[in-house]
């Protein structure tokens, strides 16, 4: 029934020209408007939105007890019409308080670091010229000039958020991965994005058709773990597209680890296995980070730490903390309580969160592939 009382109070406004919303509570819903993007508002092949700006509004929308509903835009430009019109309720697009004095603004929603200036040059933009999504947490919520009372709810929403670290992790969420790459690792990332990923772009892609990963999520770990050269090989005798070991490759019934489709299938369905090991109650996206931590440990090391974040009162659950945790797998005082023993746990990190930068570049310049099985990423706003 409320829902219906809401489509029929969007009808009506609708017909009215710029009469402005009813009030959320009145709606029913909390409409947003924002610009599509990476780090604002997405919508995955599944059907799934994700997004800083979506993930924030959404529980401010949950935390006034209605549903959200988003109005993506094009430029800032019309995110400022729409708003300025009465069409939504805030704007979470990154606009600018001098050049919108009618409007009325929130205090900037975050304070990010600014990217490192060599990587402003490296990574794309969006089309206002700021690296994608950022904008959107050093510029505060916009409101109609008559929407003071919900400011106000807005601005003790955002307070709280800040004391009570979920916008930390939020930030951490989209963004606590961009300082990791220099300008040179990008630099060569895109080169060899242009010139040896189309070789085996089809393997990437079958294997997404069978295990349901993202086939950029894939081509980002290969490349971390051997920048698509086939033929790579550690001291420790670790081998292949995927650098897989004798042993994994051996249970996965793989032939020759130097072939790079066996290679990009089997560390596709090990990535897979290692996802589905982890408790149910594991969200995405925490739930791909943690695997792809244990795609370099192994599960038993992984397992070891979450013990341990238990033990230091942090999350298991939470890749956000857990990165935390895994460095502690070298120190005597920990490993040595556990079965599996010591382990580079920090390395683990540092791979996992290369990784992260290297699927956020792949999106922004490799078209995702739609299938039924798509399922590496979950766009819900878990934490």
């Amino acid at each position: 029934m409320r829902s219906l009382l809401a489509a029929i109070l969007l009808s009506l406004a609708a017909a009215c020209g710029d009469v402005p919303l009813p009030p959320p509570a009145q709606l029913g819903k909390l409409v947003v408007v924002t610009r599509a993007g990476l780090g604002t508002y997405q919508v995955d092949g599944e059907g799934r939105t994700a997004g800083f700006a979506h993930d924030l509004a959404l529980r401010f929308a949950g935390e006034l007890g209605v549903e959200a509903r988003f109005v993506v835009a094009h430029d800032s430009a019309e995110v400022a019409r729409i708003l300025a019109r009465g069409r939504a309720h805030l704007a979470a697009g990154g606009l600018a308080p001098d050049e919108h004095p009618s409007l009325r603004f929130t205090r900037p929603v975050g304070a990010l670091k600014p990217a490192p200036a060599p990587l402003d040059a490296v990574l794309p933009d969006d089309a206002d010229g700021e690296i994608e999504g950022r904008a959107i947490v050093a510029s505060g919520w916009a409101f109609p000039a008559s929407g003071g009372a919900l400011l106000e709810m807005a601005e003790t929403f955002l307070e709280r958020i800040r004391r009570d670290g979920t916008l930390e992790r939020l930030e951490d969420r989209y963004f606590g991965h961009v300082h990791r790459l220099s300008a040179e690792d990008i630099e060569r990332f895109l080169e060899k994005m242009h010139n040896v990923l189309p070789r085996y772009r089809r393997h990437f892609i079958d294997a997404q058709e069978i295990h349901g990963l993202d086939w950029r999520l894939l081509a980002a770990l290969a490349y971390q773990e051997s920048q698509w050269d086939p033929l790579a090989t550690s001291y420790t005798n670790v081998r292949g597209m995927m650098m897989l070991t004798e042993d994994t490759a051996d249970r996965l019934r793989v032939a020759d680890r130097l072939d790079p489709r066996q290679s990009i299938l089997a560390g596709a369905r090990y990535l897979a296995e290692l996802k589905e090991q982890l408790p149910p109650e594991v969200a995405e996206p925490d739930r791909t980070w943690l695997a792809m931590a244990a795609y370099n440990l192994g599960m038993g090391h992984l397992n070891g730490a979450r013990f341990i974040a238990s033990l230091v009162k942090r999350d298991p659950d939470s890749w956000y903390e857990m990165k935390r945790v895994l460095p502690l797998l070298a120190k005597p005082e920990y490993y040595s309580r556990l079965k599996s023993g010591a382990a580079r746990g920090g390395e683990a990190v540092i791979m996992t969160e290369n990784v992260r930068n290297y699927y956020d570049i792949l999106r922004r310049h490799e078209k995702a592939v739609v299938n039924p099985q798509a399922l590496s990423i979950d766009a819900r706003p878990a934490m």
